[in-house]
């Protein structure tokens, strides 16, 4: 099964480490191809208006748009090389150049529904991780307004082609770990790991609780958490199964949450040798993940990547 993904290419090297990251996914992730997409500077709305009344500024204006487009080929050749050079076949790749309409962020994410694209992949900048999530960088931007497209956001340079999925038992966890799935699609010896991180009673109430109510409101949220776990352990498995994966590949590991969720799934995935962690999107009350425990993750991890799925 063919899949697409893109990799939004600046010529920074932030952009290597992502292109970097992508190719040592293949061996992973059959028939994975590669759309390299570069988004060229906007050209001004009122100078495009007055092209046509005055010679002299079509002149200008043509030349200034044949020479960012010779640079965003120049960019894209340079990235297309670096693919090749770490063994991607050449029939896997494919270059794109966009004039920038709406905005470099709204336009990846055009181009990605237009054609049905499976995930964007883009390198952190340099900024600080605040300023990266909160300064309406290009990553922001995706994270903030992609509905249905995944973002792979990668920092620095990851060695480890290890994924986790961090999971709260939410339907949107379930959608992770389809598209998870649907990545190793093809890969028999493809293993889904799995953490699950079991709440604590202070984590979901702020109340002062009697001994005897709150031993019995513990009981029964450990009962709760342990329905929920099954319950997605079975879903995971027949997602496994449409997608061709072996079911008793999937290993589920539940932690305790010590002092906050984000902290805790970033612990598992260093000391289990992840190079990313897989995240869903926040939408329900019932998600552990409600607030900042995605934004978490992404400010914290260094070295790591970041799959987040709308």
């Amino acid at each position: 099964m063919k899949k697409k993904i893109v990799i939004a290419v600046d010529g920074s090297i932030y952009c290597a480490h992502a292109i970097h990251y992508a190719a040592a996914l293949a061996p992973s992730l059959p028939d994975l191809n590669y759309v390299l997409l570069n988004i060229q500077p906007a050209v001004s709305q009122y100078l495009s208006q007055e092209v046509y009344s005055t010679p002299p500024v079509r002149q200008a204006l043509e030349k200034l748009m044949a020479a960012n487009e010779q640079n965003s080929r120049l960019i894209l050749g340079k990235a297309r090389h670096q693919l090749l050079q770490a063994g991607i076949a050449p029939e896997y790749i494919e270059v794109r150049t966009h004039v920038r309409t709406h905005g470099v962020a709204q336009d990846i994410l055009d181009v990605c529904q237009a054609s049905q694209y499976d995930a964007v992949v883009i390198g952190r900048r340099g900024l600080s991780r605040m300023q990266e999530l909160f300064t309406g960088s290009v990553t922001a931007n995706l994270l903030a307004h992609s509905q249905w497209t995944p973002i792979w956001m990668v920092d620095g340079e990851v060695t480890n082609p290890k994924i986790l999925l961090a999971s709260d038992g939410s339907p949107n966890a379930l959608r992770a770990i389809d598209h998870l799935a649907f990545m190793f699609h093809g890969n028999p010896h493809a293993e889904l790991h799995v953490v699950h991180v079991k709440p604590r009673l202070q984590d979901l109430l702020a109340l002062d609780l009697d001994q005897e109510t709150l031993a019995a409101t513990e009981a029964a949220l450990g009962s709760s958490t342990q329905q929920r776990i099954d319950s997605f352990r079975s879903q995971a498995e027949a997602v496994m199964l449409k997608n061709g994966l072996k079911a008793d590949r999937l290993h589920v590991q539940t932690i305790e949450s010590r002092f906050a969720i984000a902290g805790s799934i970033m612990d598992a995935a260093r000391e289990g040798g992840f190079g990313a962690i897989v995240i869903g999107r926040s939408s329900t009350p019932k998600s552990l993940f409600v607030g900042s425990v995605a934004r978490k993750i992404m400010q914290k991890t260094k070295n790591m990547a970041v799959w987040w799925i709308p």
